[in-house]
């Protein structure tokens, strides 16, 4: 009956895990899980204030919590495929052994002009405001940069017991009609969620597990402003989510922790919607 209790079936003690964009927003929420779970948690992003303060703050929180958990941070910028060799090389140095790699790094432009897409007299400007490089890095940051990840890490993912990927899509990439975000954005989503499905076949041979977390509206960088509010549209949309809210980061790092753990171990190729319920309201359609 062990094998039962949640200290078993959820446990992620002893285990090596990677979060790309672990400095902040909800990549900060999923560190934060592991690390006081007791694995050892490498976090890179481009910003090396910012990961800095998220390495100091879990660790305090994982001696805090008694169960062994580190975490160390490395400058990097994994949407190319030689920034990727540059990742792995220096994160060699913190592991022999990779259990689970979080894809989690984003990035979004916006629309260059903020005219609204109900509206037809200026709908064509509005569509047209996308520019090449939009396209260009989102496609680099959500399918190039979690694929050239995923492969490179084998080497590691060999001497894992059970290891797993774990992409982070969006609720972008389900949406239809007058979407929530740039097109160029949810095309790239909706990528990744093939991607996903994509590796798990063709990695299901190493028995490496590919899955996704597809969030809907969460507090990060791509949703808030300066100040930690959600920008206007996504204040609306609030109204949409059968939940009442937004999520919180810990409603993120569940099903991650399950995925990673005994609890997910015969999930492959599986796709968890954690919207709170949004898109099933057929108004967010018209968001």
């Amino acid at each position: 009956m062990q094998s039962y209790t949640t200290q078993s079936l959820f446990s992620v003690k002893g285990k090596t895990v990677i979060v790309t964009g672990g400095g902040s927003g909800v990549g900060k929420g999923m560190a934060t899980a592991f690390a006081v779970n007791g694995a050892k948690v490498i976090i890179c992003g481009r910003r090396m204030d910012t990961l800095q303060t998220t390495a100091d703050e879990l660790n305090a929180a994982a001696k805090e919590s008694g169960n062994g958990g580190t975490v160390v941070f490395i400058q990097a910028d994994v949407a190319t495929k030689q920034g990727v060799i540059d990742f792995y090389n220096k994160a060699s140095e913190h592991m022999d052994q990779l259990d689970v790699l979080i894809n989690n790094a984003g990035y979004s432009s916006g629309w260059k002009d903020n005219s609204s897409l109900a509206d037809a007299e200026t709908l064509e400007t509005k569509l047209w405001s996308i520019d090449d490089s939009d396209w260009a890095n989102m496609t680099a940051i959500h399918v190039a940069g979690p694929y050239y990840l995923a492969i490179r890490a084998i080497p590691f993912f060999k001497k894992s017991q059970d290891p797993v990927v774990i992409n982070i899509t969006s609720l972008a990439a389900i949406f239809l009609n007058r979407a929530v975000c740039e097109y160029s954005y949810a095309q790239s989503k909706a990528a990744e969620a093939h991607l996903t499905r994509l590796m798990a076949a063709a990695l299901g041979p190493l028995g490496i597990r590919v899955n996704s977390i597809c969030p809907g509206l969460f507090p990060s960088q791509l949703t808030t402003d300066a100040n930690g509010e959600f920008w206007a549209p996504m204040q609306d949309a609030i109204k949409n989510i059968p939940k009442g809210r937004a999520g919180k980061w810990e409603e993120l790092a569940g099903p991650a922790l399950m995925l990673a753990s005994p609890a997910g171990a015969y999930l492959n190729g599986s796709e968890i919607v954690c919207d709170g319920g949004w898109v099933l309201n057929s108004s967010a359609r018209d968001v």
